[in-house]
């Protein structure tokens, strides 16, 4: 089942009054070591409430956390917690216009989002964080379900249709080019390069594999553990994946993954979206919190 913002497109049309998102929470974890040492500590809960709240993106500084939540108008906006003081503020208010999977932008001074506008038009934005007038990137290109952004000029677009595309822009451009199929939904930068990972769902076990813009060349990295397909880089060389209420550690040159913690103890299971911090100090992860 899709949530978010491609729950929303995988019926176009849909209307304002359908039920809401499932129930999610945000948990922080925090990484010790770095590559094969890498670990995870135990989980807090930084969302703690009803209803849906996922898709998490650290600041470019670390010290707070972008994230769509769900309230109690039934609308989808991003939120922002301060992770020192543990308060919570509203940075959009769209209605009846909804944002997803926001993320900050190279300078800290806007986030990128899925906007779904009035029309259920599904498109890539970015709201500047001053109030600025927010401004479409690629007009023509939907329903874009996520993205990333292999370097500061360069866009990785999954766009939804049958089959899902992968799709490539450049800043100022306007315009996007297909350049592969049958794609995941977890698309990132790989740190210290110009390239990003993609789950690629062509065959069983998806794969992740690495993407270079530039020669359009796709080179196979790791298969995913069944079920899996939400990753996270903390650097260059070290993945992470979520599967049911085990984390997962994946690091170049290993033959497979490694786990490095259980949180069904703590009460967590389906875990699913991860970001982390940009000093890879900490893990934000989504999961369903037991009853």
């Amino acid at each position: 089942m899709l949530t978010g913002a491609s729950a929303l497109s995988a019926q176009p049309g849909i209307p304002r009054t359908s039920p809401p998102a499932p129930s999610s929470e945000i948990f922080l974890v925090p990484l010790t070591g770095q590559g094969a040492t890498l670990s995870a500590g135990a989980p807090r809960n930084v969302t703690n409430r009803p209803g849906y709240d996922n898709q998490p993106a650290f600041s470019r500084d670390g010290r707070s956390l972008f994230y769509t939540s769900t309230r109690e108008d039934a609308q989808a906006d991003i939120y922002r917690v301060d992770l020192a003081a543990g308060t919570t503020s509203r940075v959009t208010r769209t209605a009846p216009e909804s944002e997803y999977s926001a993320f900050p932008t190279p300078d800290g001074r806007a986030l990128t989002v899925i906007r779904v506008e009035r029309d259920s038009t599904q498109r890539l934005w970015q709201v500047p964080l001053d109030g600025s007038p927010d401004r479409v990137l690629f007009p023509g290109t939907k329903p874009v379900g996520y993205f990333a952004q292999p370097d500061d000029s360069t866009w990785v677009l999954f766009v939804l249709g049958s089959p899902v595309t992968l799709q490539v822009g450049y800043h100022g451009t306007g315009r996007t080019e297909i350049v592969g199929r049958a794609i995941g939904r977890s698309l990132h930068r790989i740190p210290g390069t110009t390239r990003a990972s993609i789950v690629q769902k062509g065959a069983t076990p998806w794969q992740v594999t690495e993407f270079d813009p530039v020669t359009r060349r796709f080179t196979a990295l790791v298969a995913l553990p069944p079920g899996a397909e939400d990753v996270a880089w903390s650097d260059g060389n070290t993945l992470l994946v979520g599967s049911g209420s085990t984390l997962w550690r994946w690091t170049r040159g290993g033959t497979g993954w490694t786990p490095i913690a259980d949180y069904a103890g703590a009460g967590l299971r389906n875990i699913t979206r991860l970001a982390i911090s940009p000093d890879a100090t900490l893990l934000a992860l989504v999961a369903d919190p037991a009853p």
